[in-house]
């Protein structure tokens, strides 16, 4: 069905219009937008709307359905034209009516209740916008990927329309004026469109980045900046808390036939976040191959990957591309893999021909005396394991690192994967000052490494709670025990749902004395302890040193402003007055190597702060806690401070915590500790790998010392300088070898291309706004 009014087209379809046109047009987008607009946009590619046709074209009638077709350009061609193929021109948007003048048009069909599809090429794929009325598509509980706020355009010439609409930035402030948004509040996009259809791609890129929460430079874009001028960082999208996100996308469509630069034809369009979030991205591909096996004995294991190896020689190489093996291949192993068999492995491969080599290297091991009788644990670099003593899960551990372990650009791509987690936990609290977002994801990276104790703090509590509840919310994953490293003690009882209100310690410890001034920052109880005078400096630091405790220990005496803050394995670590620790690591005869960290905690004059350090960390518990706790139902926290597990009360924990702030730290003690009451497979979760490696080695060191210590491991669900997906699924392989229970459904792409990923379903799609 056409538009009324009609446009005029040429034989080929293609819109044709004038200059004087195009500004009578945009003159008339004006004065629609007097009054408050919002068209839901729908993505044709990711909502199908064909498949919902009882609800949603069943709905309109022939007569209300509206589609415009974008054949402006001309067929994409990698070959210049020969002598005798004349050159095929594209048409300019000076010789189509705009994209502003057409919405403008489809406004007028919206209001009269009309479904407008959009249909454009992107590449060489082609796709559809779907407009409909916002408060129609509430009604129809249709969530929009987006909604357009609001629209206008304007010529650089002057005397041109739009009330003297006379630039680029003029044109943007119209739009943002027409749809009552603050150019504070508003992420600018700026890219050349130069015909309708480059307009629609650009159009299409603003509503996706929108649905994916995504920062990222639409394609082809000259200018990306915030409205302060800051340069942003790709990734994800983050916003105030229960604020739309707003994009102003502004076209520039340059003038081709002609000299005068100044011709260009400026449209700005804003567009608002809509409910419908952009469907996950598949964490198992062509470039991501994992495969589960389970089976009751390792003859079976062997079995099972003999017809990998034949099916990727053989049959493999008949399929089209990489992409189908990944699909049509790998899914019915997840099918038919068993969660109650005895043994499980998994293969992890970049690769089908890779997946072959890790296949191979697979079969040699399980036909190896160490694995198959000594029952030794194998692992490849690529993510392939296998145990043959599996852990289970009774002593499943998580284990939350301390302060430092977050860096730069952390994980900035794991929204894509699981945007139903990031948009509860934005729900739920700040989600960019739970991560601290400007200074991790800033687009200089040093400026992560220029954080303060307390932003430190905070961000670590807040990826450590990030992957908590990615673990146990998409996951199902469920820890029997946990522990914390340092101020992963904190971080612990923040992220496994026992402190009532967990986001309310971010403005809390951003204004503490405790981190900003007592601890580090001026080190005012250090100044107190050491009764200093105010206008004597401080030169503190730290040093990690291999080296005996005892040793270090037994020379504390002649180094009264040198402390030992921490016992891990066979490293240590001292703090104090740098002149003080060198001289200390002079008598040891050891290297120490700095960390140039400023930070009190684990030292004596710490404990000049321990109440107010257990006044702050006394926090008010959840119902559900305390009803585990009476139930005897709860997770075992087990604390630094004491041998015994933390009782689950408000004093008890508060205590804990600022017992183990305030003195010296023997995380050697604590895994030893942890290990007596059944932990076996500890989970890092949170940033990078820290806590894993001294786990790894204090665990070997207590086994060398006597056959009777129990089998351990340590697994990490990240690592700095790592693909964070491939890490995160390094961690469920190793977690399926050991029998861990967990759900493989987010893994599982379906074969549909039309369907959403199972991890789609981990929490509603929609988001009020």
């Amino acid at each position: 069905m056409n538009l009324a009014p009609p446009l005029a087209t040429t034989h080929s379809g293609q819109v044709e219009t004038s200059i004087a046109d195009m500004a009578n047009a945009d003159t008339v987008i004006t004065e629609k937008l007097a009054k408050p607009l919002r068209i839901a946009v729908l993505l044709g590619d990711a909502v199908n709307l064909d498949s919902h046709s009882a609800q949603v074209l069943g709905t309109f009638a022939e007569r209300e359905r509206v589609q415009i077709c974008a054949l402006d350009a001309a067929p994409s061609t990698t070959q210049e034209p020969t002598a005798h193929e004349p050159k095929v021109h594209e048409p300019s948007m000076y010789e189509q009516r705009s994209l502003t003048a057409l919405l403008g048009q489809a406004t007028t069909a919206i209001e009269q209740g009309k479904l407008v599809e959009l249909k454009f090429n992107d590449g060489n794929l082609p796709q559809s916008l779907y407009l409909l009325d916002g408060l129609h598509a509430a009604k129809l509980r249709l969530h929009a990927h987006a909604f357009i706020a609001g629209f206008a355009a304007g010529n650089d010439t002057t005397g041109v329309v739009n009330a003297g609409v006379a630039n680029a930035a003029a044109v943007a402030n119209a739009a943002l004026v027409a749809a009552k948004r603050s150019p504070a509040q508003t992420v600018q996009h700026q890219t050349v469109a130069n015909t309708l259809n480059e307009a629609l791609v650009a159009l299409r890129q603003g509503v996706t980045a929108l649905a994916a929460r995504t920062q990222a430079p639409l394609h082809g874009a000259t200018d990306i900046k915030q409205t302060n001028g800051t340069n942003h960082q790709t990734g994800y999208w983050f916003s105030d808390q229960h604020q739309a996100r707003v994009l102003c996308l502004n076209l520039v469509a340059k003038t081709s036939h002609q000299a005068d630069e100044s011709r260009n034809l400026n449209q700005s369009l804003v567009l608002t976040q809509g409910t419908q979030l952009a469907a996950p991205k598949a964490l198992v591909d062509e470039n991501r191959l994992f495969v589960p096996i389970s089976a009751d004995n390792i003859d079976d294991l062997i079995a099972q990957i003999l017809q990998i190896v034949n099916t990727v020689e053989n049959g493999a190489g008949t399929l089209e591309n990489s992409t189908d093996f990944s699909a049509e291949y790998l899914k019915p192993w997840f099918e038919r893999y068993d969660a109650n068999a005895p043994l499980a492995l998994v293969l992890m491969a970049a690769s089908i021909d890779d997946l072959r080599l890790e296949a191979k290297a697979m079969l040699t091991a399980l036909e190896s005396d160490a694995v198959r009788h000594q029952g030794q644990a194998f692992k490849t670099p690529a993510g392939s394991c296998f145990t043959a003593k599996p852990l289970g899960d009774a002593g499943l551990t998580f284990v939350y690192p301390g302060v430092g372990t977050v860096y730069a650009n952390m994980f900035n791509n794991l929204h894509e994967y699981f945007p139903a987690l990031y948009h509860q936990l934005e729900r739920d609290g700040d989600l960019s000052a739970m991560l601290q977002s400007p200074q991790i994801y800033a687009a200089d990276v040093k400026t992560a490494a220029g954080m303060s104790l307390s932003q430190q703090a905070i961000s670590g509590v807040g990826a450590s709670y990030l992957f908590t509840k990615l673990l146990t919310q998409v996951f199902n994953i469920q820890p029997k025990m946990a522990l914390g490293y340092s101020m992963g003690e904190a971080a612990m009882w923040a992220s496994l749902d026992v402190w009532q209100t967990p986001h309310a310690m971010i403005n809390a410890t951003e204004n503490s004395d405790i981190f900003n001034h007592a601890i580090s920052g001026e080190l005012t109880a250090v100044r107190r302890a050491w009764q200093l005078a105010d206008n004597e400096a401080i030169v503190w630091n730290s040093f990690v040193v291999r080296a005996d405790s005892h040793e270090i220990k037994a020379l504390l005496p002649e180094f009264p402003r040198a402390y030992l803050a921490i016992t891990q394995g066979d490293t240590c670590v001292i703090a104090g007055c740098e002149t003080s620790c060198k001289a200390l690591l002079a008598s040891l005869g050891k290297r120490g190597i700095a960390a140039n960290r400023v930070t009190a905690m684990h030292t004596a004059p710490a404990m000049l702060v321990h109440g107010q350090v257990q006044d702050f960390y006394t926090q008010a518990l959840k119902p559900e806690a305390l009803k585990a706790a009476a139930q005897d139902l709860p997770i075992r926290f087990i604390s630094a401070a004491q041998t015994a597990p933390v009782i689950v009360d408000s004093h008890s924990i508060g205590r804990a915590i600022a017992d183990t702030f305030c003195s010296p730290l023997d995380f050697s003690a604590l895994i030893q500790n942890a290990t007596e009451q059944g932990a076996r497979l500890f989970v890092e979760v949170g940033a990078d790998r820290q806590t894993s490696t001294l786990i790894d080695k204090i665990s070997h060191a207590h086994a060398s010392q006597s056959t009777a210590n129990a089998a351990t491991a340590a697994i990490a669900c990240n690592a700095k300088g790592a693909d964070a997906i491939t890490s995160l699924l390094k961690c469920l392989a190793q977690l399926i070898s050991h029998r861990v229970p967990l759900s493989l459904a987010p893994l599982i792409q379906p074969l549909s291309a039309n369907a959403a990923p199972l991890s789609s379903a981990v929490s509603p799609k929609g988001e009020p706004l």
